[in-house]
């Protein structure tokens, strides 16, 4: 494989890793990736990949040199070709470096050679006993062990906070197309849930609705917890305010009634329930209304909104700088209970909005 044939077959190995998990902590290969030596974070997969590419390539050759060996080859040039942009496209989850084999430790013939010089010997012994075995044990085994390599930056990158670039002012319509665009992909009802917790923490904080705002896992049952809702917000004294279910499509007969029980079990006195849905569904309609206006008459207000109109009647009353507020809030809850692919769409909507200027 070229350089170009080399990335396009990492990012298919990569993009693959990410459908499949990210996998359990894996000692050996998590102490290369996530060394505290930046050089040795890039060596691993570039030395890794360069023989992935052309197998006559030897993992512990690092350069051409004078002489040539057996195996040798440039390893500086494919990492500047092939892994650093790879990185820069990934949040630099391995580190800035545009150069990394510029660094003293990776400006020799091999990587077995002259580890008694430098300063972190054990770290580059731990590399050396890594890839050694690897370098005549076969294709096969240099691929299955490349993607445990990939699946610890998988782990590296969903310990890390994204960059995302909010900008310092965005209309009310840029802001609705973008949480449009961003509600439409499927996600399991993930991206719904994270809008509806963010944008209430935001509403809360604007008008002095609440003081607190929980929210639940995604898989977390709310019968298991005794929650009666997704999201719940709480006033300064810990009452429940309002309790939201979140559905990532239309709203059923049995999605009301369900709820009515659970508010109707909950330890904590519940008055507002409300559905952050995008629709009742059409041939449950006049019973859902029903079932909502019988639990008015016993105490409890039942509403359904979808999060999109919610969020354009409520930011419409707003000074335009809660709208940033609003789209910083929603890339924190991401980084909490998100993974890559989520995180990733939102850092690039935002990206794509126009004006060019951004806050941190």
């Amino acid at each position: 494989m070229d350089n170009i044939e080399a990335r396009k077959w990492l990012d298919g190995a990569w993009d693959r890793v990410l459908e499949t998990g990210i996998g359990e902590p894996d000692t050996e290969i998590d102490r290369l990736v996530n060394s505290k030596l930046v050089s040795i974070r890039y060596a691993i997969l570039t030395q890794m990949l360069g023989k992935i590419a052309n197998a006559n390539r030897s993992l512990l050759s690092l350069q051409l040199g004078t002489e040539q060996s057996p195996g040798a080859w440039d390893a500086r040039s494919f990492c500047s070709a092939v892994i650093v942009p790879w990185v820069s496209d990934n949040h630099d989850v391995l580190g800035k470096s545009p150069d990394p084999y510029v660094n003293n430790p990776l400006r020799r013939q091999r990587l077995d050679e002259g580890t008694h010089q430098l300063r972190y010997k054990q770290e580059w012994d731990a590399l050396v006993s890594f890839l050694a075995p690897l370098d005549t044990g076969g294709r096969i085994k240099l691929e299955a062990a490349f993607i445990r390599c990939l699946e610890s930056v998988a782990r590296r990158l969903a310990a890390q906070s994204f960059g995302y670039q909010v900008p310092i002012r965005v209309s009310l319509p840029q802001m609705i197309r973008v949480l449009e665009e961003f509600l439409a992909e499927a996600s399991g009802g993930l991206r719904p849930l994270v809008v509806t917790a963010a944008m209430m923490t935001v509403l809360g904080r604007a008008f002095s609705l609440f003081a607190n705002v929980l929210s639940q896992g995604l898989n977390e049952s709310d019968s298991s917890t005794g929650a009666p809702g997704d999201v719940m917000c709480m006033d300064s004294n810990g009452n429940m305010v309002l309790a939201i279910e979140v559905k990532d499509r239309a709203l059923t007969l049995a999605d009301v009634r369900g709820s009515i029980q659970k508010a109707r079990a909950s330890t904590d006195p519940l008055s507002n329930l409300l559905f952050a849905s995008p629709s009742i569904r059409d041939d449950e309609r006049d019973v859902i209304n029903e079932n909502m206006e019988a639990a008015w008459a016993s105490g409890l207000n039942i509403s359904q909104i979808d999060v999109v109109d919610l969020v354009n009647a409520s930011f419409a009353l707003l000074p335009e700088e809660w709208r940033p507020k609003l789209l910083r809030e929603i890339g924190t809850e991401l980084d909490e209970r998100a993974d890559h692919a989520h995180r990733r769409a939102w850092h690039d909507l935002l990206s794509d909005i126009s004006g060019g200027s951004s806050s941190s």
